[in-house]
């Protein structure tokens, strides 16, 4: 909960600290934490940082689950590792649309506009449902590769 509060409230880097503090004093980091960790880490934009959260998740035994995966989808995506995170994506073994929808939003981020329109079309054959963000971030996919 202490990560969360940091997250939420700006301390981004306090939060990191804490999370390095556990895992280095032998606390077992749990979906919880990686999620915050993975949050606190988008905020500096360090793809160092991401690729060693990322590798603690893997070795943790943790990539199964669909939260620490669409965290890592967006880490990714806001990194703008748009292969990356659509590794992820693809290794995420019940996908959903939260983290369909990371990997669309990072489509956006990083101009890959015609990819994110297809990866929409690839939602329906793997039975994810369109939600409201899914349709907003359509519609700016599509604006911008008219313009």
């Amino acid at each position: 909960m202490i990560l969360s509060d940091y997250c939420r409230n700006g301390f981004s880097l306090l939060a990191l600290q804490t999370s390095s503090f556990m895992h280095t004093n032998g606390v077992p980091l749990d979906t919880y934490s990686f999620c915050c960790s993975s949050v606190a880490s988008c905020s500096f934009k360090d793809v160092k940082f991401g690729a060693q959260i990322h590798s603690l998740v893997e070795k943790s035994g943790w990539l199964s689950s669909v939260f620490v995966g669409s965290a890592l989808v967006d880490l990714h995506a806001k990194l703008s590792l748009i292969n990356d995170a659509a590794k992820m994506f693809k290794e995420i073994p019940v996908k959903n649309t939260v983290c369909a929808n990371a990997l669309l939003s990072g489509c956006g981020e990083a101009n890959q506009r015609v990819e994110g329109l297809e990866f929409v079309r690839k939602m329906r054959a793997l039975n994810l449902k369109c939600d409201h963000f899914t349709l907003s971030a359509m519609l700016r996919e599509c604006g911008s590769v008219i313009d």
